[in-house]
């Protein structure tokens, strides 16, 4: 049995979860990086040397343009990564006449230099050994080859990676790039995720600082694989629940040109804070909502607030007017929405992101479908909670 399990991890092909779109991309990215490299390196070496001198770049290829985000692959550890060991290589390419010590000395000094000064990156090894074992016109160059090729080519393969990483569907490069673009309502969605989850940033540091070990991955890629699994983990307990599935579907909503005192007689007479304001198409184009009519009388004028509404409401007499008569001069526009087949649990990013606490459901089509409030969300979950666990 030992035997058996022994073999499987040995052998088993990891799934994974990249598209084969995805794979593809990443494909030509790296033949894009690597033509470059070989063009820009063809005018200082020797068709004999260039397989020795791209080889390193080949496999940073596969760490720029496969796993961009990796902490391996990010610009420091490839740029510092490849000249640190191209300083190992090149000095004891001069101080050690044996080739087969020389290399091993190379890359076990390569990879603790890289360590330490913060910069590891696996194809660093090979920069380090190219010098010591790829031929005496690369050994001849001295120094020199820190400058050409290796600096001419870790500028022209990060141009590339942060060029192409950026402009690709769904990627960003470096991945410091994604936290200085993060809103204020970003860090906050995080915060209530990682309150939820019990587990932070420092947690995560510290977890990967008891393992004693590199592990590819930083700590805000985990703590966004473990906000996505909490959120899925929801959704699996609470089944397939739909905004559609709790809204409130019989709405009171106006036409653009509907009175602003007809907005508010509706109000009263449902009991409701919100209505919607939609098209011909019922196409929702705004929502007016007891706050807006606030905001229309907020300015004091030495009258009582019930009276300086009571102004505003009344419809002007005449053909001219100077306050707002009609529901789309005082509608809030653009209007939030959600779709009536998204999971409620989406709910909860939309209320305390955008706050609003009149959400109106669309369909499909982009027509209206219902509202759904915080207290429709609560009475659901509450629901939840108490009906009988699912099997399977």
């Amino acid at each position: 049995m030992l035997q058996q399990d022994f073999l499987k991890a040995l052998f088993f092909l990891p799934k994974d979860s990249v598209s084969l779109w995805e794979k593809a991309l990443s494909g030509l990215a790296a033949l894009g990086g690597i033509g470059l490299v070989m063009l820009a390196s063809s005018f200082f070496l020797e068709g004999k040397d260039l397989p020795w001198v791209v080889a390193s770049m080949g496999a940073s290829a596969v760490l720029l343009f496969a796993v961009p985000l990796g902490p391996l692959s990010q610009p420091w550890p490839f740029a510092g990564g490849h000249l640190v060991s191209g300083v190992v290589g090149v000095t004891v390419a001069g101080l050690i006449p044996d080739p087969v010590l020389a290399a091993a000395l190379a890359v076990a000094l390569a990879v603790f230099f890289m360590y330490l000064t913060g910069c590891l990156h696996p194809p660093g090894g090979a920069t380090a050994l190219t010098v010591v074992a790829g031929g005496d016109a690369i050994r001849a160059m001295g120094y020199e080859y820190l400058l050409t090729p290796v600096l001419l080519n870790i500028a022209v393969m990060l141009g590339w990676a942060l060029l192409i990483n950026n402009v690709l569907p769904n990627r960003y490069y470096p991945n410091t790039l994604q936290r200085l673009k993060e809103t204020a309502a970003d860090k906050g969605r995080t915060g209530k995720l990682e309150a939820q989850l019990g587990i932070g940033q420092e947690d995560l540091e510290y977890a990967l600082q008891e393992m004693n070990e590199y592990v590819d991955v930083s700590c805000e890629d985990l703590s966004r694989i473990f906000s996505l699994a909490a959120i899925h983990a929801k959704r699996r307990r609470m089944g397939e629940l739909l905004c559609g599935d709790i809204m409130t579907r019989e709405v009171i909503c106006a036409e653009y040109g509907d009175k602003v005192e007809d907005l508010w007689k509706w109000m009263g007479q449902h009991k409701i804070h919100a209505i919607p304001v939609v098209d011909s198409r019922r196409h929702v184009i705004g929502i007016v909502t007891i706050a807006d009519f606030l905001n229309q009388v907020k300015a004091e004028d030495g009258r009582p607030l019930v009276v300086r509404l009571r102004a505003f409401l009344k419809p002007s007499s005449g053909t001219s007017t100077d306050k707002p008569e009609y529901a789309g001069h005082i509608m809030t526009a653009p209007v939030v929405t959600i779709q009536e087949n998204q999971h409620v649990l989406d709910l909860f990013l939309v209320f305390s992101e955008k706050g609003v606490r009149h959400l109106p459901v669309v369909d499909a089509n982009g027509r209206l479908a219902g509202m759904v409030t915080p207290g429709d969300l609560l009475a659901a979950l509450h629901g939840e909670m108490l009906s009988p666990p699912r099997l399977g």
